[in-house]
């Protein structure tokens, strides 16, 4: 957005695409689809965010009124920043963090928070002290010097809950809103791709698109994420799910990315900050990175992404054994754990270790402070003094059920935050629209009102998206019976691979990297990591080295960027 809008009290950014006049006295301008958008309708601002993915601005100048607001789960940010005689937002936080009034001191709470992984925190704050965001599904309002938030009607409550006939299986229903999803994602895309990665989501996207591409006589592009050819490791493969896709559509041309063994996992970052101002959610920024050359080197402009599908259209559904026995059901305690043994071929004891002993033990204790094995427990205890509280383990770790954890990721401040920065990232550094079609609302609400015993009927892990991917996907990937072991392998190795350069690199960050991430905890969390199996996943891996190395070099990025504003 570049053109700015000054009316008396407020401050805004707009593209000339994004502005409309509705009246003489009133502006309305709107980060999304603006041709879906009845802005001339303009008195309703609050009905903007209905649709899929939208944030909105409307200005009245006689009324001296400004509504802002955000659909739930948009792709789409909206910050603000109020001060006592000031009031200014744009829909991207470096625009924001432009204006010479607006501070970019950082708020050491909000990343202690982050480094605690407490997902707690207030819904609209971001990481720096003066800058705040509207909480998806949020309408924020400033009407004679006072600043009103209030929620909407969460999205998919609103949708009449779609549902087969009382003999029917629910399973036809969620067939028909997957192809309605992905179809409607294709119209407006010239050279469209899919991000495949052989697992059942993307497969399914991937067979749905090219199908209905090939009725319109054109190609889809599949980018893909594999092993350089020869690999030995403890990491798999996921080639031979890619090749039965396909074998199967012969319309989707491969592209084949390969990351190299010493792939730096934090290397895309300092990219990822001059774009988003702000840390990336993602630990596979740089596979992420390879994905968006390889898509812009074939002139993508459109990309359909699977990010989502398995917190609701294929979320696991069957309760760990954990759950099992806190419902005081042993014996469905012990057939999950025979289950895992025949699917993994991992003994008993690491199989009592991982799904009862350790998630009891969180259980227990994660209503207590979180435990100073983050990595910043000076921070923490800096912040624990001047804010009265510590920073709490998550409650997402105490593996809820299905739709506990459906609607725990649609809190607002939750999986809405994670979804813009992919979106800017891909649409500012590749040109690329990227899109997450398993996410549609209706999907949502439709996964949401299913019994849990529907997600795993017969025993079987996603058993609704199985039975509704009948004849869409190849059965090889239809009923495999686990999607990896690829990712954390995959992180572990390149962790391993890049410790010299990762080491090198701690060695010339800025001093204020330290203010907020313990040195010695982050470069012994570094040496301890070693390509591994998913058995052998660390956790300091994930909550030192990832998650605090991605604040690292967020601290340092921004410390070199401050210079005489310092």
């Amino acid at each position: 957005m570049q053109t700015l809008h000054r009316a008396n009290d407020a401050v805004f950014l707009a593209g000339p695409d994004g502005l409309r006049a509705c009246s003489p006295d009133q502006i309305a301008l709107c980060d999304g689809d603006v041709a879906a958008a009845d802005l001339n309708g303009c008195a309703d601002a609050a009905a903007v965010p209905c649709l899929d993915d939208i944030a909105s601005a409307h200005w009245t100048d006689a009324a001296r009124r400004l509504i802002l607001s955000r659909s739930h789960l948009g792709t789409r940010p909206l910050f603000y920043v109020a001060q006592d005689s000031f009031f200014a937002f744009a829909s991207t936080l470096p625009a924001l963090l432009a204006l010479p009034c607006v501070s970019r001191a950082l708020d050491a709470g909000a990343i202690a928070r982050a480094l605690c992984q407490d997902g707690t925190g207030p819904a609209n704050d971001t990481y720096y002290a003066d800058v705040r965001r509207v909480p998806g599904g949020h309408v924020l309002t400033l009407e004679a010097g006072t600043l009103a938030l209030s929620r909407l009607p969460a999205l998919w409550d609103a949708v009449p809950e779609p549902r087969s006939d009382e003999a029917g299986d629910p399973a036809d229903t969620l067939r028909a809103l997957l192809i309605s999803a992905v179809e409607r994602q294709l119209d407006d895309g010239k050279t469209i791709a899919v991000h495949l990665s052989g697992g059942l989501d993307s497969a399914t996207i991937a067979c749905i698109a090219a199908r209905r591409l090939k009725q319109q006589g054109r190609r889809l592009i599949a980018l893909c994420s594999v092993l350089p050819p020869g690999h030995v490791g403890p990491e798999m493969d996921e080639r031979r799910f890619i090749e039965a896709v396909l074998a199967q559509e012969d319309t989707i041309d491969p592209v084949w990315v390969t990351l190299p063994h010493e792939a730096d996992p934090l290397g895309a970052l300092p990219r990822a900050f001059e774009c988003l101002g702000e840390p990336h959610y993602s630990n596979v920024s740089h596979a992420e990175e390879m994905l968006g050359n390889a898509g812009r080197t074939h002139g993508v402009d459109v990309v359909l992404s699977g990010f989502g599908g398995d917190f609701f259209v294929s979320a696991h559904g069957i309760p760990t054994a954990e759950l099992h026995l806190r419902r005081g059901r042993i014996g469905a305690a012990l057939a999950e754990l025979r289950r895992q043994r025949r699917v993994h071929g991992t003994g008993w004891w690491p199989l009592l270790r991982d799904n009862v002993v350790r998630p009891l033990a969180r259980w227990r204790y994660v209503f207590q402070p979180a435990p100073e094995t983050c990595a910043a427990p000076a921070l923490v205890r800096r912040v624990a003094e001047r804010e009265g509280r510590r920073p709490a383990a998550s409650i997402a770790k105490i593996r809820p059920l299905p739709h506990q954890e459906m609607d725990h990721l649609l809190v607002p401040g939750h999986l809405e935050r994670v979804l813009p920065g992919m979106r800017q990232i891909f649409a500012q550094c590749h040109g690329q629209d990227l899109r997450f079609p398993l996410l549609d609302p209706r999907l949502i609400a439709l996964l949401r009102n299913l019994p849990e015993t529907e997600l795993h009927r017969d025993g079987q892990t996603r058993s609704v998206m199985r039975r509704a991917t009948v004849g869409i996907v190849p059965e090889l990937v239809r009923l495999r019976p686990d999607k990896g072991p690829a990712f954390d392998p995959a992180l572990a190795a390149h962790c391993a691979g890049a410790r010299p350069a990762l080491r090198r690199w701690a060695e010339q960050a800025a001093p204020a990297c330290w203010d907020y991430v313990d040195r010695s905890r982050f470069l012994a969390a570094l040496d301890t990591i070693r390509p591994s199996d998913r058995t052998g996943w660390q956790r300091d891996m994930f909550a030192i080295v990832l998650t605090g190395g991605r604040f690292l070099k967020f601290i340092d990025w921004h410390a070199r960027q401050q210079g005489p504003r310092a």
